[in-house]
């Protein structure tokens, strides 16, 4: 039935429909459903993650299209249908399956579900998927970036050519597009021709505790080679008067697991050192609550979860970037190198002043720009106006 054949009821009834939003999310599985037992946790997922539940509560219908960890093919998990897109298998022609059926399960997928509005917040190739579906059956496509460098011309880290390729073309058909700072907005303008919303991440956590000062020094994200934790270790190292907790399990990559195990036979020479591997994420913000000082290693990031775990505690952060909340403004102590940061570290350790200060201050930055409530308005907005066209 078109629309213009409905009725002056069916189209009041229409309107006032909660829109239907699909977020496709090819590893939140593990994250949204912890009681699979999945051992993983990754940023952008744990983002997604609290964005679904606070989005839910704003009264959005949610579904989310995800990968094949052997669940059912639909999950409901409280309140949110949970889809799964098929493993590829051996389906397809060798040199085609990135089209078929890699690409084609997502649209496929997403026709089933058929949501108003497409949300992604990671680069690759679905990202040309979703925006394929958008495109032929006349829905709406958000895409909000993860990490700096999917802004970034050139090459990608750990994801092929013609994966970069493809997802560069469904950023560009976009709808919206979502910035977690300003550098994100400025590398949109400059590399893509095109202006984006700038959201930073919320974040919210109730039970959450107040850090300490002398508490541990605290790390926490997937053991992989682009979050440089080897030079977590390194701090651990040079600082033997500080206690360090390393929170994190292997990636999903081949080599992973024998990345994870160097990295841990490298913290047990280290008795300062208490690395506890993989932490189911509803137990994560318990290892916040017993930190002092939070550190970051990589060398780049978006905006992670895990600064907005440490300065919604009030637990200063440590670390080479600096994502900006606002133009000028972050909630992060940055440091051009390792001797920086051990300066810092100790600097925090050591001066219940310097402490308090640092801690007042990030607890400020979260406050001010981070809460869920303010993430949902302004994704209200962004989702309102792509709806509306």
């Amino acid at each position: 039935m078109k629309r213009d054949d409905l009725s002056a009821a069916e189209l009041a009834a229409d309107a006032c429909a909660p829109l239907h939003l699909c977020f496709v999310a090819g590893n939140i599985y593990p994250v949204l459903v912890p009681e699979s037992g999945i051992a993983f946790v990754g940023g952008a997922e744990v983002q997604q993650t609290v964005q679904i539940r606070a989005l839910q509560r704003a009264g959005y219908r949610i579904s989310v299209l995800t990968g094949d960890f052997g669940q059912p093919e639909v999950v409901d998990a409280n309140g949110i249908a949970v889809h799964k897109i098929p493993a590829p298998g051996r389906r397809g022609l060798p040199g085609l399956r990135f089209f078929y059926p890699r690409m084609s399960d997502v649209v496929v997928g997403l026709r089933k579900i058929s949501p108003d509005i497409v949300f992604m917040q990671t680069a690759g190739e679905q990202v040309a998927s979703a925006a394929l579906y958008a495109k032929l059956f006349g829905k709406a496509f958000v895409f909000a970036g993860a990490s700096d460098p999917d802004f970034q011309l050139g090459a990608l880290p750990y994801m092929p050519a013609q994966h970069v390729f493809m997802y560069r073309r469904g950023l560009r058909a976009a709808d919206a597009v979502i910035a977690q700072n300003a550098v994100q907005m400025q590398m949109l303008r400059d590399n893509f021709a095109r202006e984006g919303h700038l959201i930073p991440n919320g974040y919210e956590e109730p039970g959450a505790r107040p850090g300490a000062f002398g508490a541990p020094v605290l790390w926490a994200a997937t053991v992989k080679p682009l979050k440089q934790p080897a030079l977590f270790v390194e701090l651990a190292r040079r600082l033997p008067q500080r206690r360090f907790v390393m929170v994190g399990g292997p990636g999903v990559t081949p080599d992973a697991q024998a990345y994870f195990d160097e990295i841990r036979r490298a913290a047990a020479d280290l008795p300062n050192l208490e690395m506890l591997g993989h932490v189911p994420f509803g137990e994560v913000g318990a290892q916040f609550d017993r930190a002092g000082v939070f550190v970051n290693t990589s060398s780049y990031e978006g905006l992670p979860n895990t600064f907005m775990q440490a300065w919604s505690r009030g637990i200063p952060s440590v670390s080479f970037v600096r994502p900006e909340s606002a133009p000028g403004v972050s909630g992060t102590i940055a440091c051009e190198d390792i001797e920086q940061m051990t300066r810092e570290i100790e600097r925090l350790c050591a001066s219940p002043e310097a402490w308090r200060e640092a801690s007042e201050a990030c607890r400020r930055c979260f406050d001010e720009h981070h809460t869920m409530e303010r993430a949902v308005q302004r994704y209200r907005a962004v989702f309102d106006e792509v709806a509306a066209r």
